[in-house]
This record gives C-alpha cells, sequence and structure tokens, in this order.
C-alpha cells in the first residue's frame, strides 16, 4: 500500500527558535498531542503538550529544551500494523516522517490510519474469528497457515492476542469458510487449543463498533 498520500502537511513543523509561550499557543489551536521540531528542517524531536503547559518560563526558545523532546518517527517503508504500534506506545496522535537524511517529511494522524485499518479485509469481509492456543514455543504461524490453508480455506488475517496465559500463546484468527467444525478439527490434531469461537467473533464485532464510533465522531 502506497502511504505517501497519507502524509499530511496542514501545519509546518515548529522551529528551535520558537518560544514556549508559540508552542503552548499551537496547542491551543490545534487539538493534537504532540508537536515536531525542526531545525532548518531536520527534526530534532517531539514535543508533547503534557511535557510544556506548566513551564513557568514562556520566553525560552523550545530548541533548548531538548531533554524534553521525544525521539520517535517513522520513513516511508512503514504499513499499518507498524504505525498503531507506534501510535500506541509513545501515547500519541501525531507520528512524523522522516527521509534517509533525517528530514522532516510530514506526519500521520491516527484517526486517519484507524481509518484505513477500517478498511482491511480483516475487519471488512464476512468471516469467522476463532481464538486459539498452544504452549508457547511450540507453535508457529507458518504451521497455522499450513494448517489452515491445507482445507483450501482463505486466511484474512491473525494475530498474537496474548502472550502470557499460563504459559501458553493466544493466537486470533480470522478466515473465511462455511466449514468451521473441519477447520478445527485440523488445529487440534495439531494440538491446537480452541478458546472461544464466539469470543472471537465478538472481537471483531467490537472493533467493527469503537470504528464506527470513530468514524461518525471524526465526521461531527
Amino acid at each position: 500500500m502506497d502511504f505517501i498520500s497519507y502524509i499530511n502537511n496542514d501545519f509546518s513543523p515548529i522551529a528551535v527558535e520558537a518560544s514556549v509561550k508559540q508552542v503552548k499557543d499551537l496547542f491551543k489551536v490545534l487539538p493534537f498531542t504532540h508537536f515536531p521540531i525542526v531545525e532548518d528542517n531536520t527534526f530534532k524531536g517531539m514535543i508533547g503538550q503534557a511535557d510544556i503547559i506548566n513551564l513557568l518560563d514562556n520566553e525560552t526558545p523550545i530548541g533548548e529544551l531538548s531533554h524534553l523532546l521525544q525521539n520517535y518517527h517513522t520513513d516511508f517503508d512503514t504499513n499499518v500494523l507498524d504505525l498503531l504500534s507506534l501510535f500506541a506506545q509513545e501515547d500519541t496522535d501525531i507520528i512524523p516522517v522522516i527521509n534517509d537524511s533525517h528530514e522532516y517529511i510530514g506526519y500521520f494522524e491516527l484517526d486517519e490510519i484507524i481509518r484505513l485499518f477500517y478498511k482491511t479485509p480483516f475487519l471488512t469481509s464476512n468471516g469467522t474469528t476463532l481464538i486459539i492456543a498452544k504452549q508457547t514455543g511450540s507453535f508457529s504461524m507458518s504451521e497455522i497457515a499450513q494448517i489452515i490453508e491445507s482445507n483450501n480455506i482463505k486466511i484474512l488475517g491473525l494475530y498474537i492476542s496474548d502472550a502470557e496465559s499460563d504459559g501458553k500463546t493466544e493466537i486470533t484468527l480470522r478466515i473465511e469458510t462455511e466449514n468451521i467444525n473441519e477447520v478445527i478439527q485440523s488445529l487440534r490434531r495439531y494440538e491446537y487449543e480452541l478458546l472461544s469461537k464466539k469470543a472471537g467473533d465478538l472481537l471483531i464485532e467490537q472493533l467493527k463498533e469503537r470504528s464506527d464510533y470513530l468514524q461518525k465522531y471524526l465526521e461531527i
């Protein structure tokens, strides 16, 4: 997928010469958790609203507060899951994009990436969701894929949903099939435990509902 079209430039990055007051004022106008800081368009880091809001010296140049800058970013070679992971890890709603020369290019917004994720077949296709488990270290994604595909079934997506349950790893599968019992029996022959079918379907429905809610909220 080409992510270049999703890179935003609705506002300019903040120069290191900008004062603390100028940055505070920008946070009042634009509803983001962080803003990118640059020096001659070279990316220096991200400043968080929570880190600057209570500073008393409003005239200090933001470039002198390098200890407050967070150094997270991405590049052109990224994907939806990596971006969502970075959004969650940094507790942010904006991720800067830089090139190989560390120059600032633009930014990704959380709401747009969530919309993009909602359009993936994992959520939009009619399918069945299974949650299975096996002892950690004794399973592999390739083995699971081989078991599923040997039954001539299409895999819409799979991911590790829990890796700390009594020494077992939980895997959530999203598959397209009308013969779910055959798949379940095949997985059990390879010692995969079926934790829940209904819970898996409920998880997908909750993801859809939350995505729908966010979509409606963003359109207000």
